[in-house]
């Protein structure tokens, strides 16, 4: 099994396995991956309050985690074949131990957080902070969800209009895979509680206008990225509203849902309130990329910079701060 086309599947023995195996083979078919399933159980007491309540509750616990791998490696197999099917049990903290090991696979998928508000707020979401710490992608799937109901829409979610390329070609990725529509949605809503009130008595258009130009931008550069994107059908969306719900709104109709992470929190960026609720309310797989920095080529200097840099024998890359 090569790491470097592997994708980690997270059982935890919940609705949500099935779902997320289930979308991980899929991803899998498309490159010919294999599937390596983990599941975390608690390496020692300390993990828990109070000592282990009988002296062989450890090797019960490791007992219980096997059957839940065999389990889930059936479903797994039944999908890819056994050749492309891998399975551990990790003694360890549940999200330390799922970030370590993203990093020797290019994707995590994890079914959704299925805990109760109380149990929530005592642990944290698992989900949410998996997402915002792998240094790879992570996909969050919904326990409903079914890959049978395909409407060859992927949805992707902007936040920074001008620095948006990057995560703009993962999405038209997606969308080459999937034959499918990409739908680019920059939801705004001003940061007050006066905000209707403001925006009532303001002439937004232009606002809109530079966002919508911005995002047009940042997809020449994305297209360039990605072969076969020409064919993809982009429809751009700069909408005023609370973006979790137009976000939320839009997974209605949506294969996947792409979103990024913040990128100036360190190390690794992290998820926002906005993300957060996304994940939690999503009707379809949603997507959480890390970080991208929005490199600009010597071919998108020259043609979106004309005259302030000659085009050269190079491959030297410029961030978006080198020109602005």
């Amino acid at each position: 099994m090569s790491e470097k086309n592997r994708i980690l599947v997270g059982i935890d023995g919940g609705a949500g396995d099935r779902a997320a195996i289930a979308y991980a083979a899929a991803e899998a078919g498309l490159d010919d991956a294999d599937l390596w399933l983990v599941h975390v159980i608690l390496s020692q007491p300390a993990d828990v309050i109070g000592p282990y309540p009988y002296p062989s509750f450890g090797e019960d616990v490791r007992r219980a985690g096997n059957e839940l791998l065999e389990k889930a490696t059936e479903e797994a197999v039944a999908y890819v074949g056994a050749e492309h099917v891998t399975s551990s049990l990790l003694e360890s903290s549940v999200v330390s131990g799922l970030v370590h090991c993203a990093a020797a696979a290019r994707l995590v998928v994890v079914g959704d957080d299925r805990r109760h508000g109380l149990e929530r707020i005592m642990t944290g979401s698992v989900t949410n902070r998996v997402a915002g710490h792998a240094p790879v992608p992570v996909v969050m799937v919904p326990s409903g969800w079914s890959p049978e109901n395909s409407t060859r829409r992927v949805v992707v979610a902007v936040k920074d209009c001008v620095s948006s390329a990057g995560l703009l070609a993962q999405a038209l990725k997606h969308a080459v895979d999937r034959s499918a529509e990409l739908v680019v949605l920059h939801a705004w809503q001003l940061d007050t509680v006066y905000d209707d009130m403001t925006v009532a008595h303001l002439d937004m258009s232009g606002w809109e206008n530079d966002a919508r130009r911005a995002l047009e931008n940042a997809l020449v550069r994305a297209r360039r990225r990605v072969p076969h994107a020409a064919d993809v059908k982009v429809r751009i969306e700069v909408r005023h509203g609370q973006p979790a719900r137009e976000i939320t709104e839009e997974t209605r109709t949506a294969d996947l849902l792409v979103i990024g992470r913040r990128r100036h929190s360190f190390p690794l960026g992290r998820l926002g309130n906005t993300g957060r609720a996304v994940i939690r309310e999503s009707r379809c797989p949603v997507e959480i990329q890390p970080p991208i920095p929005d490199v600009l080529t010597v071919d998108d200097l020259v043609l979106e910079h004309e005259g302030r840099f000659e085009k050269a024998g190079t491959d030297r890359a410029y961030t978006l701060a080198d020109v602005t």
